[in-house]
């Protein structure tokens, strides 16, 4: 899809690694330049050096993209530097950086969970959707993809839910897709379209994690490669655990960067309020 976005101006939060390193990756090769936004100043320059080695101009702009302040001075930064963004993909999430810390008394452990998975995986999306509206009404159009999960889209097993993905989790990816919804309700006739793409297993840190976690504490595990654990999801190793993959692989960052250039692209020009399952049909909706 070379050059299907040629002369736009893209904004990715947490971009540093993983799904939206992917993401600015091909964003860039298909001719956007790219406003690249991740935690650390480090993770946010290599990002930023790969648009430049693509031959693309890119805004490094590291922050906590979770806090309204940095949100309203990334939007800044990338107005002033290219005048518009066309393109505005939300792809933070995941667990917090920094846990909170409890009320006191029997609820305060779960009511800590949910502010923060909240925190990290709506609330940023929203305020910088907020933000970055009224520039694309003003231009005449634009593209808002936000990142939910097949969390957000079918129930998972219960040892799933008990090792891996909270249910508060799922719930912010329901959510995020609802609000895809009604986002494209409220701004289509502003030429502004919204859609989410949620993916399927993909080995990213977050991911790593989870196979190292399993190896270690998951008794019929135990022992195992973290790596070819996790190799072991799209083939169907573990069916009291996770839904069976019919492509029988595993997902990519490169599978979810193509999945964003093609719904920002005029290819895409009729499709709003959808959530694009990038997941090996592990879901079927």
């Amino acid at each position: 899809m070379s050059g299907d976005l040629e002369g736009k101006v893209a904004l990715v939060s947490a971009a540093g690694r993983g799904i939206g390193r992917g993401i600015v990756k091909a964003l860039a090769e298909a001719g956007a330049n790219v406003v690249v936004n991740s935690y650390g100043e480090e993770t946010t320059e290599s990002t930023a050096q790969m648009v430049r080695e693509i031959g693309r101009d890119v805004l490094a702009f590291p922050g906590d993209i979770t806090r309204a302040p940095v949100i309203l001075k990334c939007v800044d930064a990338a107005l002033e530097k290219f005048g518009r963004v066309d393109i505005l993909v939300n792809n933070v999430g995941a667990g917090p950086k920094e846990a909170p810390k409890p009320e006191d008394g029997p609820l305060g452990p779960i009511a800590a969970l949910w502010d923060a998975m909240y925190a990290q995986n709506l609330k940023p999306s929203v305020l910088m959707t907020e933000a970055l509206i009224p520039q694309m009404k003003k231009q005449g159009g634009g593209n808002i993809i936000h990142l939910s999960s097949i969390a957000g889209r079918a129930s998972l097993s219960d040892e799933m839910l008990k090792f891996f993905v909270p249910p508060a989790y799922g719930a912010m990816k329901a959510a995020v897709s609802n609000y895809t919804q009604t986002l494209a309700e409220l701004y289509g006739p502003d030429n502004i379209r919204v859609n989410s793409v949620a993916p399927g297993i993909v080995w990213t840190d977050a991911w790593l994690g989870n196979a190292e976690r399993a190896v270690k504490h998951i008794p019929q595990f135990k022992g195992q490669d973290a790596r070819e654990w996790f190799e072991g999801i799209a083939r169907g190793d573990y069916p009291e655990m996770f839904d069976r993959t019919p492509l029988r692989r595993e997902q990519t960052v490169e599978d979810i960067g193509n999945a964003v250039v093609f719904l920002t692209s005029e290819k895409a020009a009729s499709i709003t309020g959808q959530t694009l399952m990038v997941d090996g049909g592990m879901v079927k909706l």
